[in-house]
C-alpha cells in the first residue's frame, strides 16, 4: 500500500524577503530571492490563504475581484484576520460615483482603481461584505511587475518567477490575461486554460494566482480556436477567476479555479505587501491623487503643498508610487526627512512611515519629493478618465496626528508603541545552522533570531519547501522531522518573523537517505482488506520505493505526480482495534483506513490507538474509509485528526452528525463540511 498524499495546504515553496542595508546615510533596500520549489498550492480543493470563489456575473468589474481576492489572501497570509470577506460592490460603487469617481469603468479597469480605492482618506477603504462597514485596513504598500518584452524569452521567464515570489511571500498576485468568457469551453481542457502568447490581443480579464506547477505538462491543454492548439512548454498557474465556483469549465466543474499555461501572455501582476491600521497611522491625510497613479512622467523631483486644519500636528508618515531600483529622498518645508526614502526593490505604493513623528507648525506644509536613478518616475495622478492624466497633479499624501501618542497596535498588526518612544524596527532574521544535513526519519533542531533596533519580538513562523512526503514537517519550536519516506533530495527550511512576515531567513538542508526494514506484531483480528486473519497476529508489511524520485510517478490533471502504489517507501504496519483498520505510520501517526463491521450506527475514532505495544495519534481518515456504512447516524473524531481524505463518508446516506471527543479538533469546519458534501 502506499502514503496518501496530503490533502491539507500547509505549504511554502519559497520567500522573498526585503532586507535593509545602511549605505552612508540612506536606507537602501535589496531583493533577496530564495528558492522555489518546482510547486506550489496545488491542491485545488485546500488552497493556502484563499478565500471563496466570487461570481462577478455579467459586469466588466473583474479586477474589482481580483483585486481584493489578493488584499484578502494577504491579510489571512500574515494573520492580520482569521476570516475576511470584503465587498467589491463597495469599491465599484465608491468608484463610479461620488465627488471623485471616475466615468469609463463600465468598460472595465485595473488593479489601479482598486489602490485608489483601498488608500483613499478616512471615508473609505476597504469594508466589509457582511455589514458595509469601513474596516481599519489602510492597504500601506503594493508590488507591481508592469510588463516584460514579449519578445524577450529571457524577461518572460524572469516575470514568472516574480509572480512566484509574491505568490509564496503575500498569498497571492492579481494578474491580467486575455481571457473570454464566452469562448472558454473553447479553450480549455478540464480547466486547462491555453491561448498563445504570439497571437494575444492584449489582456481582458484579471485572475489571482494561487500557486503553481513546473512540471504540468502541455498535453493537458487544448485551445480548439487557436493555432497552435497547446503550448510548447510545460508548466503554468493555479489561478482563482471570478466566474462563480460552479464555473462548468473550471477545473472539475465546480471550483472555480482554473490552471493557465506559462506560454500565455500575462501582465499587470501585483501583490499587497504590507496593510497597516488607518486608526494608528493617522488622524487626517492631505491628499489631492484621490483616483490613484495613472502613470510615471519623467523628471527628478515633484511636491504639493498643503492647507493644514487645525494648528499644529505631527506627520507619521508620507505615501507616494515608486519605481523599483530609483532612490528617493524627501523635504519637508525645504528640510529634508532624514527618517525615510532610500533605493526602492520593487515598484509600487509605498507609504514611508516616520518612526519619530515631526512637529509641523503654521498654516502651510510643503512636501518634496527628489528621486534619482531613474529617469521616469515622477508618479502623475489620474483624472475621471482612466486612461489620461490629471493635469499637473501628482500622487503624494501626507498623514498626520493632532497629537504624539500611540497606543499598543498602532504601527501594525502585532508590534506595539509605547507611548511617546518610537517602536522596535524589525530588519532582518537569521537562522542557524545555514547548511546541513538530516537523515531520512531523524529530527534536527533550527534556531532563528530576529534583528532590529529597540526589543523586536522574537516570535517565529517555521516552513519548509521542497517536501515530497506528508510526514516531512516542522514544529512551531523549529525542529524539523524529516520523513523516513522523504523523496526530495534537498529541503529548505524557512523562518519569518511574525510580527514583519516580509522579514525571513532561510537554511539548505540535505537529506541522507537510509533504507527501512521492519515489521510489528498486533493483537486484530482482520487484515487491510477487511477479511479475518487465520491467526490473532498481524505482520506489519515494509515497501521499499526506488531512490529515484522521477521513477514510477504520472502526472494527473492537477499537474501534480501522483506515485505508483508498488513504488512507495515507508515502513507501514496494520492493525486492527475495535473493528477499526488503523495503518500506522514510523512517525507516531496512524491512518483510519476502514471499518469492517458493517451494520453499526454509530463510529468512533479515538485519538490515539495501541499497536502492538506502542500508542499512535490517530491524524487521518483514509480516503473511503467509512464507504458503504449505510446505517452510520453518528461519526465521533477524535482531536488528534487533522486530515480527512476525498469521499471518507461517501454512501453514508443516513449519517447526520459529527461529534468530537474531546470537544477540539485540529481540522476546520470548512474541511468537514466539505467532507460531508461528499456524502450523498
Amino acid at each position: 500500500m502506499k502514503r496518501r498524499k496530503r490533502v491539507l495546504a500547509v505549504l511554502l515553496a519559497a520567500v522573498m524577503c526585503v532586507s535593509a542595508f545602511i549605505t552612508g546615510e540612506r536606507l537602501e533596500l535589496r531583493a533577496n530571492t530564495s528558492a522555489l520549489a518546482s510547486s506550489y498550492n496545488t491542491n485545488v480543493n485546500y488552497i493556502a490563504y484563499a478565500t471563496d470563489v466570487e461570481d462577478q456575473a455579467q459586469t466588466n468589474y473583474c479586477w474589482a475581484y481580483m483585486a481584493n481576492a489578493v488584499l484578502e489572501s494577504y491579510l489571512l497570509k500574515t494573520a492580520a484576520a482569521s476570516g475576511v470577506n470584503l465587498s467589491e460592490w463597495d469599491m465599484i460603487n465608491q468608484l463610479v460615483s461620488g465627488s471623485y469617481a471616475y466615468s469609463d469603468l463600465y468598460t472595465g479597469g485595473s488593479y489601479k482603481q482598486a489602490i485608489a480605492y483601498w488608500t483613499r482618506g478616512s471615508q473609505y477603504g476597504p469594508r466589509s461584505e457582511s455589514d458595509s462597514g469601513l474596516t481599519d485596513y489602510y492597504v500601506s504598500e503594493t508590488a507591481e511587475l508592469g510588463r516584460y518584452q514579449r519578445e524577450n524569452p529571457q524577461t518572460k521567464l524572469n516575470y514568472i518567477q516574480q509572480i512566484k515570489n509574491l505568490v509564496v511571500t503575500y498569498g497571492a498576485a492579481g494578474v491580467s490575461v486575455y481571457f473570454s468568457a464566452q469562448d472558454r469551453a473553447a479553450t480549455t481542457r478540464d480547466g486547462a486554460y491555453y491561448y498563445p502568447q504570439e497571437i494575444s490581443p492584449g489582456v481582458n480579464h484579471g485572475v489571482t494566482v494561487v500557486g503553481w506547477d513546473d512540471n504540468f505538462a502541455p498535453q493537458w491543454f487544448y485551445n480548439g480556436l487557436t493555432t497552435p492548439h497547446q503550448p510548447q512548454n510545460k508548466g503554468a498557474f493555479l489561478v482563482k477567476n471570478s466566474w462563480g465556483r460552479y464555473d462548468p469549465s473550471s477545473i472539475g466543474g465546480n471550483t472555480g479555479y482554473y490552471w493557465i499555461s506559462y506560454d500565455n501572455y500575462f501582465q499587470d501582476a501585483f501583490s499587497v505587501t504590507q496593510v497597516t491600521r488607518r486608526s494608528g497611522l493617522y488622524h487626517q491625510v492631505y491628499e489631492t491623487d484621490y483616483r490613484g497613479l495613472y502613470d510615471y512622467g519623467t523628471g527628478s523631483s515633484y511636491s504639493r503643498t498643503y492647507q493644514l486644519s487645525g494648528g499644529a500636528q505631527w506627520l507619521t508618515a508620507i505615501a507616494t508610487y515608486v519605481k523599483a531600483g530609483a532612490n528617493y529622498r524627501f523635504y519637508l518645508n525645504g528640510q529634508e526627512l532624514t527618517q525615510c526614502g532610500g533605493t526602492m526593490a520593487q515598484s509600487g505604493y509605498h507609504t514611508f512611515q516616520l518612526s519619530n513623528p515631526v512637529l509641523v507648525s503654521g498654516n502651510t506644509m510643503e512636501l518634496r519629493a527628489e528621486v534619482n536613478g531613474n529617469a521616469e518616475a515622477v508618479p502623475l495622478a489620474c483624472s475621471a478618465r482612466s486612461y489620461e492624466p490629471e493635469g499637473g497633479n501628482v500622487c503624494l499624501k501626507a498623514f498626520t496626528k493632532t497629537q504624539w501618542g500611540y497606543t499598543p497596535g498602532d504601527s501594525g498588526w502585532n508590534s506595539g508603541w509605547n507611548q511617546g518612544t518610537a517602536p522596535s524596527s524589525i530588519t532582518g532574521v537569521t537562522i542557524t545552522p545555514q547548511d546541513c544535513s538530516v537523515m531520512q526519519g531523524t529530527s534536527r533542531a533550527f534556531q532563528a533570531r530576529v534583528l532590529g533596533t529597540g526589543q523586536p519580538l522574537q516570535r517565529i513562523d517555521w516552513q519548509i519547501s521542497g517536501v515530497s512526503s506528508p510526514n516531512t514537517r516542522i514544529s512551531d519550536s523549529g525542529v524539523l522531522y524529516v520523513g523516513a519516506d522523504e523523496g526530495s533530495t534537498v529541503l529548505y527550511v524557512y523562518a519569518n518573523s511574525k510580527d514583519n512576515p516580509i522579514h525571513s531567513a532561510a537554511a539548505r538542508v540535505e537529506v541522507i537517505r537510509t533504507t527501512n526494514s521492519g515489521s510489528g506484531q498486533t493483537s486484530g483480528s482482520t487484515n487491510i482488506n477487511g477479511t479475518p486473519n487465520t491467526g490473532s497476529q498481524i505482520t506489519g508489511t515494509v515497501v521499499t520505493k526506488d531512490p529515484d524520485p522521477s521513477e514510477n510517478e504520472t502526472s494527473n490533471i492537477n499537474g501534480s505526480k501522483e506515485q505508483d502504489p508498488s513504488a512507495a517507501r515507508d515502513t507501514v504496519r496494520v492493525g486492527t482495534v475495535d473493528k477499526g483498520v488503523y495503518s500506522v505510520w514510523e512517525d507516531g501517526t496512524a491512518e483510519y483506513t476502514k471499518c469492517v463491521a458493517p451494520n453499526r450506527t454509530s463510529i468512533s475514532i479515538p485519538a490515539e490507538v495501541k499497536i502492538n505495544g506502542k500508542n499512535y495519534a490517530v491524524s487521518v481518515l483514509d480516503e473511503a474509509c467509512m464507504r458503504g456504512q449505510k446505517k452510520v447516524k453518528t461519526v465521533t473524531i477524535g482531536s488528534n485528526v487533522s486530515q480527512i481524505e476525498e469521499n471518507s463518508f461517501y454512501g453514508c446516506k443516513n449519517l447526520k452528525k459529527l461529534k468530537s471527543n474531546p470537544n477540539c479538533w485540529n481540522i476546520s469546519a470548512k474541511t468537514l463540511f466539505e467532507a460531508l458534501q461528499q456524502t450523498p
